[in-house]
């Protein structure tokens, strides 16, 4: 299909169907072939890794996270954590982690994952607390992710 195609400045391969506004349900659904199309030509691209930490289900946000990269000329390599370990992970790090040695780490969570949500009954001042507990602990984990993480820039464009 010719017509959901274009080329860039960089003569790139880009897909329309990639570009805002989006059907994220078509994407999820057309993911291999678009994956595929993307492939199809030979270009040069930046290479980068990727960590993905995950709180919850981290598999389609990698499928569609690699496409729209792909389609902006970025060859991205992936490590996903297990379910749900993505504290431990930033934290303490692990030998395949560390092994694999990042670019960029992308920490995935959701509402499962705070601590101590607040409750109807809550005052604006319990709430208040509890947003800053949270946040305080994702600090936390920001700044250890950085420090047990060599985040490197192999290609020196990130």
């Amino acid at each position: 299909m010719i017509k959901n195609i274009r080329t860039t400045e960089r003569n790139t391969l880009m897909l329309h169907e990639l570009e805002y506004p989006f059907d994220s349900e078509y994407i999820l659904k057309k993911s291999k072939s678009l994956k595929r199309r993307l492939l199809e030509e030979n270009t040069q691209r930046i290479p980068k890794k990727i960590a993905v930490l995950g709180g919850s289900t981290t598999h389609d946000i990698i499928r569609i996270l690699e496409l729209f990269l792909l389609n902006q000329g970025i060859e991205p390599t992936f490590y996903e954590s297990e379910y749900g370990m993505y504290w431990e992970d930033a934290m303490f790090g692990n030998e395949e982690l560390n092994a694999f040695g990042p670019d960029l780490v992308y920490i995935h969570t959701s509402f499962r994952n705070l601590r101590s949500l607040p409750e109807v009954k809550d005052s604006r001042e319990q709430v208040e607390d509890k947003l800053r507990s949270e946040f305080e602990h994702f600090q936390v984990m920001w700044g250890e992710a950085g420090g047990h993480l060599a985040l490197s820039d192999h290609s020196g464009q990130l």
